[in-house]
């Protein structure tokens, strides 16, 4: 690329077992990038410990209770949402975390935006994936309130271990694949598998003028 990026987005899931020695290992490992990191809650992460290690420069957020800011990026504006659900993989937001996101987009309407949230709103045609996806009453509200913000370039996620995109409400959603393991493509399937062995990949969003293109860029591993 001829530029760095202005930011860097981790949709989620930094560990497997929330600990202090697991996320002091994980800002060990982002500590070289020279921009901002920004992350995700999620439904294996620890929203305090979030707080304490990963809480970006610039970005404005509540010191408890869900995980979710907004930050400048550049010339976008980012809002993270907090979509994990107390003792279970599925996700959701509620009426709370809803009114929180309409109210962080009403407070600046003009701003080119992505919202982000781990648990990405779509559908994966896998059973098992959909069942701990984002709530179906809080995908349709979304879809509801989204027409309303024109400046919503995209919805970005993660949680699906694999690259799929949709639209919801009029946007583009896209959920990243993992910079580890990920699903294979099972439609249909009433399991969730995921496997080594196969190509990791991290996606770069680019704004072209009025254009927001996205790349995934697979990962070599040595």
């Amino acid at each position: 690329m001829s530029s760095q990026p202005e930011a860097v987005l981790v949709s989620g899931d930094l560990v497997t077992d929330p600990g202090a020695a697991e996320y002091e290992r994980v800002c060990e490992l982002l500590e070289p990038l020279p921009m901002p990191v920004h992350v995700l809650a999620g439904n294996h992460d620890d929203p305090d410990a979030l707080r304490e290690y990963f809480v970006a420069s610039g970005s404005s957020g509540s010191p408890s209770g869900p995980f979710q800011y907004a930050a400048d990026v550049g010339e976008l504006r980012l809002i993270a949402c907090d979509t994990r659900r107390a003792g279970s993989d599925g996700g959701g937001l509620g009426a709370e975390r809803l009114e929180w996101l309409e109210a962080q987009l009403d407070a600046q309407p003009a701003a080119s935006t992505i919202v982000a949230m781990h648990h990405t709103p779509l559908r994966t045609g896998n059973r098992a994936f959909d069942e701990i996806g984002l709530a179906e009453d809080d995908r349709t509200a979304l879809a509801d309130l989204l027409p309303r913000f024109p400046a919503v370039r995209r919805i970005v996620g993660g949680h699906f271990h694999r690259t799929i995109f949709d639209t919801l409400g009029g946007r583009g959603v896209f959920a990243c694949a993992s910079t580890h393991l990920q699903a294979p493509l099972e439609i249909g399937a009433g399991v969730v598998r995921i496997e080594e062995g196969r190509t990791p990949a991290l996606a770069v969003h680019a704004e072209l003028g009025d254009d927001l293109v996205t790349h995934v860029e697979p990962i070599e591993q040595a």
